[in-house]
């Protein structure tokens, strides 16, 4: 039960349209949202190299999903991505980047536990 109550939280995180750390609260029409979108949010799991930094392997349960702005550094060979943090730009840590994925929003998407970056997903076409 405890476990769903924070899968649902976390799902709840992604469609709070503010900037800033997501405002987590239950509102019934979570509930409605489609089953894969909920597995998916159920599944999603730190990359291997983050989980050697992190004690969990699981997003959702121990991270909330922040609804803000990104940019991506393409001056170097590979993109940075960037993270606005309240009026701070932050880089997301490479090893939490799943590359080649996307959250189902097909828009880029950051998990945050304690501050620290510990899932991300960009978006389909980029930003």
């Amino acid at each position: 039960m405890t476990s769903d109550i924070v899968r649902i939280l976390c799902v709840a995180g992604v469609l709070v349209g503010a900037l800033g750390q997501a405002d987590a609260r239950w509102k019934p029409e979570y509930a409605s949202m489609p089953q894969e979108v909920r597995d998916w949010y159920q599944k999603a799991e730190l990359t291997p190299k983050a989980q050697m930094r992190f004690a969990f392997k699981s997003c959702c349960e121990h991270a909330d999903v922040v609804k803000t702005k990104f940019r991506v550094n393409r001056v170097t060979s590979g993109d940075e991505w960037y993270w606005l943090d309240g009026e701070k730009w932050r880089r997301v840590p490479d090893d939490i980047i799943h590359w080649g994925e996307t959250a189902p929003s097909k828009q880029p998407t950051l998990f945050v536990h304690d501050g620290k970056e510990t899932c991300f997903w960009p978006g389909e076409e980029g930003l």
